[in-house]
């Protein structure tokens, strides 16, 4: 693979300073050495992405209207640049981004599926080909040939896509082949992430919880104890209005402060009624109380009351996203 970056593609121009643009800031930012007001000469970048002077222009543009650079004339047309405060901000935030193995890991895995399914008509697809293409940059830098081998290990594992034939590299074949779920993966509106996230929770096993006469004991506000003695099944995907119950149940013995505990109350007594108002779909009003009741949870100590009712709330989640 060539280190440069690969040719412009014919496409619109918010195309290109999306695509470029990152990388214009970062390399400015690179030679300027992070310091504002020192000038650098624009024509080595035209000449390293491959792109021609024109496009080089209309990034500097986009980017001077944003306050990051300003912009001179230069030598043969090419603009001379400076950074601005707010320019060599931002390209410490988009460096520190390039940086993070979990950014660079989301970026792989949606430029992989969606590289694969722009080659859907070759057989067989060879990988080696997205080492070549737009999606192997992520904000300048190229991903390494290891990241795209654990990116494909994960999709393959995930159920996504296919890998065969001789090896690409750590033992993961070079033909790949997107299966249906990865179809669906790419057509679907979320991030990769969020899809794989809601497949987890929609194809959970099937699990009973039977908790027998069983008490739990809890000192309320003011030192005074108090205790649970009841029998509660819970099932695999409860209702909303079950899974307010099951949590009106428990709060009381989470050791949560006494204002969490109400906040945690009041979620579980909305979720159990009927929305009040038009304004918002139900089933987006009830997905907003569960997160919040999830989000409530995790501020608690860890007790098998807290992973019962997060495991609850989890499965009650998926088979609402699921329905």
């Amino acid at each position: 693979m060539s280190a440069a970056a690969p040719s412009s593609p014919e496409d619109t121009e918010s195309f290109v300073v999306s695509f470029y643009g990152p990388r214009l800031l970062l390399w400015v930012w690179d030679r300027a050495e992070g310091e504002p007001d020192v000038p650098v000469s624009c024509a080595e970048f035209g000449s390293w992405q491959s792109i021609p002077m024109s496009a080089v222009r209309s990034l500097t543009d986009h980017l001077s209207g944003q306050a990051l650079i300003r912009s001179y004339g230069g030598h043969a047309d090419a603009p001379v640049v400076t950074l601005l405060a707010a320019g060599a901000e931002r390209a410490r935030q988009l460096q520190v981004r390039r940086a993070d193995p979990a950014e660079r890991g989301r970026h792989a895995v949606k430029a992989v599926l969606h590289w694969i399914y722009a080659q859907a008509d070759r057989r067989p697809l060879r990988i080696s080909g997205f080492l070549d293409s737009p999606g192997i940059y992520f904000l300048g830098e190229a991903l390494s040939r290891g990241e795209v081998a654990r990116t494909l290990s994960y999709l393959e594992e995930a159920g996504l896509i296919t890998c065969a034939g001789p090896t690409f590299h750590n033992g993961v074949g070079s033909h790949v082949e997107l299966t249906s779920l990865g179809v669906e993966a790419v057509q679907n509106s979320e991030e990769p992430d969020q899809y794989l996230a809601r497949r987890r929770e929609e194809t959970r096993p099937a699990s009973q919880t039977h908790i027998r006469a069983g008490t739990v004991h809890y000192a309320a506000e003011g030192g005074t104890h108090s205790n649970i003695h009841n029998t509660i099944d819970v099932h695999t995907g409860l209702s909303p209005d079950d899974l307010a119950r099951l949590v009106g149940e428990l709060a009381p013995a989470l050791r949560l402060d006494a204002e969490s505990r109400a906040a945690l109350l009041r979620t579980a007594q909305a979720l159990g009624r009927r929305g009040d108002t038009d304004d918002e779909p139900e089933r987006d009003r009830q997905r907003g109380l569960m997160e919040r009741m999830r989000r409530l949870l995790g501020g608690a100590p860890d007790t098998v009351g807290r992973q019962l009712m997060l495991d609850s709330v989890g499965q009650a989640l998926g088979r609402l996203l699921g329905g």
